[in-house]
């Protein structure tokens, strides 16, 4: 189709021929007004997202469209049984094994049509279609008004509704008709009372707020004149007319006793206000229903010249505006009003587009199958309706089923199958081959570039000058997407391409993802970046308002039917342009509060929620380029009317002289730089729109620049000092905080980075490779395994100099594998290749002091001295042979080297394939031999083995490759899921998360680009996103699974912008092999079988099917993450709902009323107590709250941050002066002593069978522990080989003649306490 040409209607079937030629839209318009009862109206209220006015069949008349196709039903079934089966049939029968990977895919899909269909003239509506009949006679009998001026009007309208109770007023829109206007208000009762929209048609659906059942009352054309349609006069005539309906049916008994009558707007609209009749609770057959009645009203064709309401012409006059007297400019040099004339013109062509669709409908039986599809699937992805904390978010009311409906019928009927806008759609697809090509449709088409037209008449420069995105109507005269914003259809198309990877997916189908997910709704976590903004309205509804701005802009605002769409049109495309590299999308959802329920009596305060998906690698730029100014004039100016002086014209490395805005210096954090975004978006509120930020966001050079230099035109919301002025919130600048330490704050987090940490690594990766002529084995690589190395660790590794005596309170030694190259001369004795390869790693530490004299060695065992675990004792891996005497740790020897350039300590420890072959060996040597119980101690050394030099490697290449070069964001998410996991005393030890478990965990949010919602290019995204699948995921239902291959591409393309093309296949993503993917489904039923799962936290990958890696979680931890994330959750939202931070803290702290003992340790012993939060993270709007801290170990000297970088410069080659603190034992270079992680390891081996112990690993000194109850609260009958300390216990009755002991608790605790002397300051038992 070329581009806003013709569209010729497909030519029809040989089967179609016979059936009677469709009316034209002309023969259409001629017959609307015959009694047949079907009409559609094309717009959405804001009381369902689903809300669907638009399709009608014939009801009241008693007349059922779908009744001839159902009696041919009939008749098929009732032939001789040999007859042979239909095409439809045969496609039926195939369409499973065509369509779907499995049968249940296709079941689902009935299911979910049968189960939210609602259909007329149906046991379940019989209640509902008595109310409508109801409802037409009383609109019918109504009496007539005669003719009264404006005045008399609204005092008859008064006065009725007092008598009848309910005072109301007419719902003008604005401006309100001026006293003395010549215009007469009058009413007569309707002729034609017909429903409309997806309820006759049997396309309704129920959604989360019910369904829609519309009423069209078309107005008589005695009440209109030819030119009412200028200058407001219909819609002051409909608003008449609307309040009288309202004052009739709440007048009426029967209806009042069935019915709250109340006023609404349609789309949002002040101009077209509507009678809204929702059922009161508990009346019968109406009450569980959650239907919403609407009456619509209408004119005929005739009523008034439609012929006239061009979108490039103008209807309202600049002089009824602002009131004055002057004589008009030529109607050709006024300002086009394309919205206010779509407005009269929806209300005109009801009956014709409902007429429209039902012809579509007899060609294709199963186009209101797939309509009903596709109103559940953009009821899924709209916020109307939906709440974030008090409040209701309003949504897109024009984007909605009816627009998407009509766009099927457009692909069925007028699309050629040559077109590059979209495939041809046949009359005998199914409804979810139907469904599936609107989606591959929207998915890559751009209205604006491509706009659309049924016929071949309309003038398409007209529409496609006076709107953005065109898809004109078979009439050739109303654009269906009016009043739709550019970053709604944006955000449809985002929608459209990730649904359309999910049900194309190469492995299985992802029925929830596309129908039932409710993620797609979640404003908090459906954004990179979410910003809660509160404005004053209270300009835009003062009755002076008009007078104080020019009348263009006034005549502008007045387009979109209401203030509030006005304002969110305003921010969004303004935010739009001047943002536009840095995202991908800019979201404003206005909220659904009485500003829209109650017309134009809005409140004065309102509240938008800005969302914004952000492009990963522009918003972290620090450097935004502008244009030439010499080459660029026109763009130039734009964008120092964006910036003002934070446009600095600059000439760069390459020659060219840009305009430019820098945001920070190259050394900035990550944690800076994930927030320049919202420092822009900050910043160009204030500027332009005089809106105060949070201190998190704006920035004091920020405010100071903006402060200065403020255009004219940035008095939309008040002064900037005025306290009623708009304010803004970010929360993603906020909970970033939370990632910090005491040691590492904001400030100093510039000098201290993973890339130097990996650098590091690099460099002593080389030097050691340079010692293979000193080594009898040449060095192969090395393979690094920390996380700090990955970007993973909670804060980027601590460099420490020799001049500051290379000590801290705790220093954390960065783990290396060196694997050396294969040899056959291993010993076969496992003891001898211990000690071959202790001797192995003094020989290149020898080796490496040789050619670093200044560099330190020492030789450390993992489980011995003074060495911790692998810092976090990640998931028991430690405790795995602790009660096995005859286990040799001397495997575990391992060197710590200083590397002096980077002030960073290695931990190397030696790869022995041979090792792991021995262990295996001698492990199926114990079993025939007899001996399970050495069997089970060497299978837990093989694991072990296999675990720290097999899997961690692979596990840390495939998480440093996901942080490097695809998601710079998932170091982030990483962090703060880590942090919050060890806030909650979750995290390592024996019970908790292993850390490489959460890195996965995190992961999995970036790599399942399917899962309906975009990869999150912010660390509060991922954040967030984690807590919802630790709240929600069924792991006992469902297959987790972290694909690391799924690279999934929409085209080929960089920018990834689809080809406009729809080739089958197209959206066949590359991600985990069929195969691979059936052995991770295969595993997990194999689990499930053996009962292994009991909604257990399991983590599985391609190369780990079976999730033993990192172990699997007990159901007992997973319900307290469950627990806990959801609770989190409810505080995040809170906080956006209000626009506070008040309840942030909560998310970081845990309760410990839940606990059963308390062990408080003294503070001066904790080595990584300067891992904890700082006292700033507390720091809320109204509240500093350090909880549990002291001042002595928060309160530092710090160096004046602007001297920082004229200390680097004088002292080149330095290391960063970071903070450092003396080890509390008064032991220099103690490399990984943690005593608090040791006393815990103790505790577990000695009392591991009865009681669970959980701590803050990043420096907590308070370990809370739960009792084992099948130990400590039943007596059991002594013996003398029972293995913990009892006391007798007479109270207990027993049958056996052996006296019964119980748990005795106090004597453990003081056990505990003996254990811990030095380190326990107090043990309290809060539940025994």
């Amino acid at each position: 189709m070329a581009t806003g040409g013709s569209m010729t209607k497909r030519k029809p079937r040989a089967a179609e021929a016979a059936k009677p030629k469709p009316k034209s839209v002309a023969q259409v318009g001629a017959d609307e007004a015959s009694d047949i009862d079907m009409a559609s109206d094309s717009d959405d209220s804001q009381i369902d997202d689903n809300d669907d006015e638009e399709m009608a069949e014939p009801m009241l008349a008693g007349e059922n469209a779908s009744s001839e196709n159902t009696t041919k039903t009939d008749e098929h079934k009732k032939g001789h049984p040999g007859a042979k089966p239909t095409n439809a049939e045969i496609m039926a029968l195939n369409e499973t094994s065509l369509l779907f990977k499995s049968n249940l895919f296709k079941l689902q899909v009935d299911e979910l049509l049968s189960e939210t269909s609602v259909a007329a003239n149906t046991k379940p509506t019989r209640g509902l279609d008595a109310a409508l009949k109801q409802i037409r006679d009383v609109l019918t009998s109504l009496g007539d008004v005669k003719e009264m001026s404006t005045d008399s009007a609204s005092n008859y309208v008064r006065k009725q509704s007092k008598a009848s109770g309910k005072l109301a007023m007419i719902p003008f829109p604005d401006p309100a008709p001026a006293v003395g206007m010549p215009i007469s208000f009058a009413f007569m009762a309707p002729k034609i009372v017909n429903i409309v929209g997806s309820y006759p048609l049997g396309m309704a659906a129920q959604s989360h707020s019910g369904f829609n059942v519309d009423v069209v009352v078309q107005m008589p054309a005695e009440l209109f004149q030819e030119r009412d349609y200028l200058n407001f006069r219909y819609f002051y005539k409909r608003a008449f007319y609307v309040a009288v309906l309202l004052i009739g049916l709440q007048q009426h008994s029967a209806i009042s006793e069935l019915f709250d009558v109340e006023f609404s707007c349609l789309r949002s609209d002040t101009r077209l206000p509507i009678v809204v009749l929702r059922p009161k609770s508990g009346v019968k057959h109406l009450g569980k229903l959650g239907c919403t009645v609407r009456i619509l009203p209408s004119i005929a064709h005739d009523t008034l010249p439609l012929r006239r309401l061009s979108p490039e012409r103008n209807y309202v006059r600049p002089s009824y505006i602002s009131n004055a007297k002057e004589a008009e400019s030529d109607e050709a040099n006024l300002p086009a009003t394309p919205q206010y004339s779509a407005a009269i013109l929806s209300d005109a062509l009801l009956l014709t587009h409902m007429k429209y669709l039902f012809e579509t409908t007899e060609m294709c039986p199963e186009f209101p199958r797939a309509a009903t599809l596709l109103r559940i699937w953009i009821g899924q992805r709209t916020a109307a309706g939906r709440k974030l904390g008090s409040h209701k978010l309003a949504g897109s009311q024009r984007l909605n089923g009816f627009v998407l409906t009509m766009l099927l019928a457009w692909l069925l009927r007028c699309a050629h199958s040559g077109s590059s806008s979209g495939p041809k759609l046949s009359g005998t697809m199914s409804a979810y081959q139907l469904f599936k090509g609107v989606i591959e449709f929207l998915a890559v088409h751009d209205f604006e570039e491509a706009p659309i037209q049924f016929g071949a008449e309309a003038n398409m420069d007209a529409f496609g000058d006076n709107f953005g995105a065109v898809f004109v109507d078979p009439t050739d005269s109303l654009n269906l997407l009016s009043g739709v914003q550019e970053w709604e259809l944006a955000e449809l198309r985002m929608e459209a391409r990730l649904t359309a990877l999910d049900i194309n997916h190469h492995v299985e189908d992802r029925f929830t993802r596309v129908f039932l997910s409710a993620a797609l709704t979640d404003v908090s976590a459906k954004y990179d970046h979410v910003f809660r903004l509160e404005v004053d309205l209270s300009k835009f509804l003062s009755p002076k308002h008009g007078a104080e701005l020019k009348p263009a802009r006034r005549l502008a605002e007045l387009e979109f039917g209401h203030p509030v769409a006005a304002v969110q049109n305003r921010i969004a495309s303004f935010l739009s342009s001047a943002l536009e590299k840095h995202t991908r999308l800019v979201a404003v959802h206005p909220c659904a509060d009485a500003c829209f329920e109650d017309g134009v009596k809005a409140m004065r305060r309102h509240v938008f929620f800005i969302g914004i998906v952000a492009d990963a690698a522009e918003a972290r730029r620090l450097v935004d380029l502008g244009p030439n100014p010499d080459a660029q004039p026109l763009e130039a100016s734009r964008f120092r009317a964006y910036w003002g002086e934070r446009a600095e014209l600059r000439r760069f490395r390459d020659g060219a002289i840009r305009l430019a805005t820098v945001w920070g210096a190259g050394e900035m954090s990550m944690e800076k730089r994930a927030g320049i975004l919202p420092r822009m978006v900050a910043y160009l509120l204030r500027r332009h729109f005089s809106v105060r930020a949070v201190p998190e966001v704006m920035q004091s050079d920020d405010l100071y620049v903006v402060d200065n230099a403020r255009p004219n035109n940035a008095k939309a919301f008040g002064l900037v000092t005025d306290p009623l002025a708009g304010s803004l919130f970010c929360m993603s600048t906020r909970i970033a905080a939370f990632t910090q330490t005491i040691d590492i704050s904001a400030d100093s987090a510039d000098q201290i980075s993973f890339e130097a940490a990996v650098s590091a690594f690099d460099e002593f990766q080389s030097e050691i490779k340079k010692l293979e002529d000193q080594m009898p084995l040449r060095v192969h690589t090395l393979h690094a395994v920390s996380p700090g190395l990955r970007y993973a660790s909670l804060v980027p590794p601590k460099p420490l100099s020799m001049d500051q005596g290379g000590d801290d309170s705790f220093i954390e030694p960065l783990h290396v594998v060196v694997e050396f190259a294969s040899s056959n001369k291993w010993p076969d004795d496992i003891t001898a290749l211990h000690k071959i390869k202790t001797a192995f790693l003094l020989r290149l530490g020898e080796s490496y002091t040789a050619l670093h004299p200044e560099s330190r060695v020492e030789l450390v065992n993992r489980f011995h001295g003074r060495g911790a675990a692998d810092g976090l004792l990640t998931g028991g891996s430690s405790l795995t042979l602790g009660a096995h005497e005859n286990m040799d740790y001397e495997g575990d020897n391992c060197i710590d080297i200083k590397h002096v350039a980077s002030g960073l300590t290695f931990r190397l420890s030696m790869l022995c394939n041979r090792e792991g072959e021995l262990l295996a060996k001698k492990a199926a040597d114990m079993k025939l031999a007899g001996l399970p119980a050495h069997a089970e101690a060497i299978e837990m050394a093989h694991r072990r083995w296999t675990r720290n030099h097999v899997w961690r490697p692979r596990h840390h290449r495939q998480i440093l490759d996901l942080c490097q070069r695809h998601h710079p964001a998932v170091s982030m998410t990483i962090r703060l899921l880590k942090r919050w996991l060890s806030r909650h005393m979750l995290l390592g030890q024996a019970v908790g998360v292993p850390e490489e478990l959460a890195e996965l965990l995190a992961s999995h949010v970036f790599t399942d680009v399917s899962g309906g919602l975009s990869e999150p290019a912010t660390g509060y995204a991922g954040f967030v996103r984690c807590l919802r699948l630790l709240a929600e995921w069924k792991w006992s239902e469902d297959v987790f699974a972290v694909d690391f291959s799924a690279d999934s591409r929409e085209a080929s393309d960089e920018d990834g912008v689809v080809a406009n093309t729809l080739a089958q296949g197209i959206w066949i993503s590359s991600g985990m092999p069929v195969s691979a993917a059936e052995m991770l489904q295969k595993a997990f039923a194999d689990a499930k079988e053996h009962s292994k799962l009991k909604d257990s936290l399991r983590v599985a990958t391609e190369h780990d099917p079976e999730a033993t890696w990192w172990g699997t979680l007990s159901p007992v931890l997973t319900r307290r993450l469950r627990t806990l994330a959801k609770a989190s959750l409810e505080c995040i939202v809170s906080c956006l709902d209000t626009g506070s931070d008040l309840q942030l803290p909560q998310v970081f702290t845990t309760p410990l009323n839940d606990y059963d003992f308390i062990i408080k340790l003294h503070r001066d012993v904790v080595c990584r107590k300067y891992e904890q939060l700082p006292k700033s993270a507390f720091t809320t709007d109204c509240v500093v709250e350090a909880e549990d801290s002291d001042d002595d170990m928060l309160e530092q000297p710090e160096i004046f941050k602007n001297l920082l970088p004229t200390m680097r410069q004088s002292m080149p080659g330095k290391l960063p002066q970071s903070k450092r603190h003396a080890n509390p034992f008064h032991h220099p270079g103690m490399v990984g002593f943690d005593p608090v992680a040791l006393y815990v390891r103790d505790l577990v081996n000695v009392y591991g069978d009865s009681m669970l112990l959980f701590n803050d690993v990043y420096g907590g000194h308070i370990i809370a522990g739960l009792w084992n109850p099948a130990v400590t609260s039943k007596p059991v009958p002594f013996t003398a080989n029972i293995l913990a300390n009892v006391l007798p216990a007479p109270e207990a009755k027993t049958a056996s003649s052996r006296p019964m002991v119980k748990y005795n608790i106090e004597a453990v605790v003081e056990e505990m306490t003996r254990l811990g002397e030095g380190i326990v300051d107090s043990i309290s038992v809060q539940r025994s």
